[in-house]
Parts: C-alpha cells; sequence; structure tokens
C-alpha cells in the first residue's frame, strides 16, 4: 500500500473517530469550509419580500471570508412563530409558490436530522441560517449576523445567488419567501 494512502486512511479513521466521540453529525462530505474568495468584497445580493402581509429585505453582502447577513423584515404573525430561515436550493418560481424552491442549501449532504447545533455551524447545513444564528419571532424582525460557509462566488458550495431563502413557521410550513439576486451597481456620477 503505497504511504498516501496509508495516510488518506489514517486521516478518515481519525475524523471518524473524532466524530463518534464528539456525537457530532457532519455531512458526507466533511464539516462546511469557510469561504475566502468572493470575487467582489461588498458586493450586495437582496432578496426582497413584497407580498400582501410580509414586507422587507434579506440583504447578503460579500465578505473577506464569507457573508454578512442584514435582515429586516415586517408581517410575519408573532403567534406563528418562532420562525426558521433558511437558504434553500432553488429560486422562487414565477407563481410564487414557496413549496417549489426545493430543500435546503445543503453542499455537504448533512442531512436536517438531528438538529443543528449553533455551537458548531460548521457541521449544519449551509443555508440553515436560523440553525447556526438563531431563529426569529416575527412582528419586525432586524438581525445581522455574519456567515463564513455561504459564498458569492459561483464556483464554490455555499453559493447563494439564484436561490430563494424561506421562512418557516412553527409548524415548519413555508410562509414567506424571495429571490436573493445580485443587486444592480449604482452608477457613479
Amino acid at each position: 500500500m503505497q504511504l498516501s494512502s496509508v495516510l488518506s486512511l489514517l486521516a478518515v479513521g481519525t475524523l471518524a473517530a473524532a466524530q463518534a466521540s464528539n456525537n457530532v453529525t457532519t455531512g458526507k462530505l466533511g464539516d462546511a469550509r469557510p469561504v475566502r474568495n468572493n470575487p467582489v468584497i461588498g458586493e450586495v445580493w437582496i432578496a426582497e419580500f413584497d407580498s400582501e402581509t410580509v414586507k422587507g429585505t434579506f440583504k447578503a453582502v460579500a465578505a473577506q471570508i464569507g457573508i454578512n447577513y442584514t435582515i429586516d423584515i415586517t408581517g410575519l404573525p408573532e403567534e406563528n412563530g418562532p420562525y426558521n430561515y433558511h437558504i434553500h436550493v432553488r429560486a422562487v418560481p414565477e407563481n410564487g409558490t414557496c413549496a417549489d424552491t426545493g430543500a435546503h442549501l445543503d453542499s455537504y449532504v448533512r442531512g436536517q436530522e438531528p438538529p443543528c447545533e449553533a455551537s458548531l455551524p460548521a457541521t449544519c447545513e449551509v443555508g440553515d441560517l436560523s440553525g447556526k444564528y438563531g431563529k426569529v419571532a416575527g412582528g419586525h424582525i432586524q438581525k445581522e449576523f455574519h456567515d463564513p460557509y455561504t459564498a458569492t462566488n459561483i464556483i464554490q458550495l455555499g453559493y447563494i445567488g439564484n436561490r430563494a431563502v424561506v421562512f418557516h413557521d412553527k409548524s415548519s410550513a413555508r410562509v414567506a419567501c424571495a429571490n436573493i439576486t445580485k443587486a444592480p451597481v449604482a452608477a457613479t456620477p
């Protein structure tokens, strides 16, 4: 057996032993890795909510590592919260049906069970933002956080472009969704 094969087997064995001893679920492809190559630092991506009841923005700004997020949304009834929110793999279709946005962005093939542990965000689904940074109550939601595992670079596993952000009520129903698109660059005078 070649040395590289032996080292690979040792690395896999070490990872499996660490996972077993910590009882932490990671994806079939391992833990998420921080994104360090967003093409334009400061580039803005927006999901705009403009339904009869839910209004506001979900803003993503490319950082040196990962993305900085700002949520400013109104209209989610407090009695139906707390709300989970995730990036889903497909955009909202023209008919506006949130059910058609597919599954959560799960680039490392982790799955939803057991639930994400906020203290170990690299082990969560990449798109499980509420699992990593906390659910929201409803009413007027204002929240900011940084996620190192999502990207504006299309070649990255955590790419958010042309996907949807979806809010789920306490019954897990998809109650609000919007497409994440690159914001137009403002013209300079």
